[in-house]
């Protein structure tokens, strides 16, 4: 299986540069089409408002929608030639209220959508709507790239975090390509529960099913020796120099990890490396 459809959102000149040249060689390496939209976003709040207001109000804020996506348009075009059969740029404009359905709608027939990491250094609240729209509108994987490097087209050590859960596995189900070309996979556990009925073997069934797929993996068992399991993962991802960590995303619900923290948003913040994320 290939990534014969790639997405990209485009949001932001400063922020989207790596993401977009990572979203092309991914379509290049597989021989697939790029589709690139660039969004403006519609500030309103359309609440009552006295009469004769509305209007002007409604009218002004697709106004500056529609111009933060033609610059956005005129800005990829300038960097992607307009004869490459493979891309194609279009600009949308939805509400803020409507990003969820909208994205979802727009990116929902993608194998693979690239996001910019959505926070750190020139990152915007309007990036984590677009890649939990992403996430949760299209049930496609996403590939969140930091905005300083270009992500690795081909990795050549890949860390899968594990921990049995249904989006670790569809991670690991849709990262297959990557994997299979991979030099080797780290299939890393932290603190696997002993209540679990994998506990005799723990990573033992998913070695086995990547083994005969022709993947090259073995599996590391790590204590909680850190606060918290992102920073055990960050600091193996490091110390064995992976390319990329390919994990589950959001087993707990976004208000929670919102407010109490969470696994997928800490490796969000925290992550040097490009993260291969599903839900």
């Amino acid at each position: 299986m290939g990534y014969k459809s790639v997405s990209i959102i485009v949001t932001d000149q400063a922020t989207d540069a790596a993401p977009l040249a990572s979203a092309r060689a991914v379509a290049d390496r597989c021989d697939g089409h790029l589709d690139v939209h660039c969004l403006g976003v519609d500030p309103a709040r359309y609440e009552p408002l006295p009469a004769g207001s509305a209007a002007i109000i409604m009218e002004t804020g697709v106004a500056e929608a529609r111009a933060q996506a033609g610059e956005l348009v005129d800005w990829v075009n300038a960097i992607i030639p307009q004869d490459i059969p493979n891309v194609a740029v279009e600009g949308v404009i939805m509400p803020h209220l409507g990003l969820d359905s909208g994205i979802g709608r727009i990116a929902r027939y993608s194998d693979l959508i690239v996001c910019a990491k959505p926070y750190g250094k020139g990152a915007t609240p309007l990036q984590v709507s677009v890649l939990e729209a992403a996430l949760f509108g299209t049930r496609a994987p996403v590939l969140v790239c930091n905005s300083d490097a270009e992500a690795p087209v081909n990795p050549r050590r890949i860390l899968l975090a594990w921990d049995e859960s249904a989006e670790a596995l569809s991670a690991m189900r849709y990262a297959m390509p990557l994997m299979q070309a991979a030099d080797r996979v780290d299939v890393v556990m932290v603190d696997p529960p002993s209540h679990s009925p994998e506990r005799s073997d723990p990573g033992g069934a998913v070695t086995l099913m990547l083994a005969r797929h022709g993947v090259r993996a073995e599996v590391s068992i790590l204590s909680r020796t850190l606060p918290r399991v992102s920073e055990c993962l960050s600091r193996f991802a490091k110390e064995h120099n992976c390319d990329m960590i390919v994990m589950g995303a959001y087993g707990h619900s976004r208000l929670r990890e919102a407010v109490l923290g969470g696994p997928t948003r800490d490796m969000l913040e925290q992550s040097e490396i490009p993260l291969f994320m599903a839900h």
